[in-house]
């Protein structure tokens, strides 16, 4: 999170993920780092005993969501 909301307040966009577990955990972090409308990527949870089909599904799931960040102006 930290990394992310730097770039963020520097201008330049930047993409964060996280599982739902921990969407309030980040969500809490971005605002107490001074960006409370920052957009986290979530990812359904847990990721750990996927396999690695799995893993592909739930980043091609996110992936246009990874690109419009990066590309919003």
């Amino acid at each position: 999170m930290h990394d992310g909301v730097a770039f963020e307040k520097a201008g330049k966009p930047a993409a964060v993920f996280a599982t739902t577990e921990f969407a309030d955990a980040a969500r809490a972090q971005a605002a107490a780092l001074g960006l409370p409308a920052f957009e986290v990527i979530l990812v359904d949870h847990p990721i750990q005993p996927l396999t690695q089909e799995e893993v592909y599904q739930r980043a091609d799931a996110v992936f246009a969501q990874l690109v419009a960040k990066l590309t919003r102006r």
